[in-house]
């Protein structure tokens, strides 16, 4: 059976993880590729930037960190809507109010997460993006 098969995965799809928490990296890395996803991880904003400026055609899916030191989430999705604003992003919160929610969808956020999340619910609302 192909990774991912149980989930419905047809097409391999290519996702960009950018977060500054190795441990998070290393756990979405793994769950993802275990769902039969290609990852790319990142823990610096700046240098996932220039991954997606060079890469952008060929990914699927961009999921990101809200906090992140030297550039955040928000400033992170509007560099890269300046690049390609037809891919979809998610972003990963602890805790956001109804203005903030507002404020990144202003930015071009596809969707918000809200931390903590299981691979089920990740790849449920993945599935939802691009199935």
């Amino acid at each position: 059976m192909q990774p991912g098969a149980s989930f419905g995965v047809n097409k391999v799809h290519n996702i960009l993880v950018i977060d500054d928490e190795s441990i998070t990296l290393k756990m979405s890395k793994e769950g993802l590729e275990r769902l039969g996803y290609n990852v790319a991880i990142f823990s610096r904003p700046d240098k996932a930037l220039d991954y997606f400026s060079k890469s952008h055609n060929d990914l699927d899916l961009v999921i990101t960190d809200k906090s992140m030191p030297k550039m955040n989430g928000v400033e992170l999705v509007k560099q890269m809507r300046e690049i390609d604003d037809s891919i979809p992003i998610f972003i990963l919160t602890g805790f956001a109010s109804n203005e903030d929610d507002l404020s990144l969808r202003k930015a071009g956020v596809t969707d918000i997460l809200y931390k903590p999340l299981s691979i089920r619910e990740i790849s449920s609302k993945i599935k939802e993006i691009l199935d």
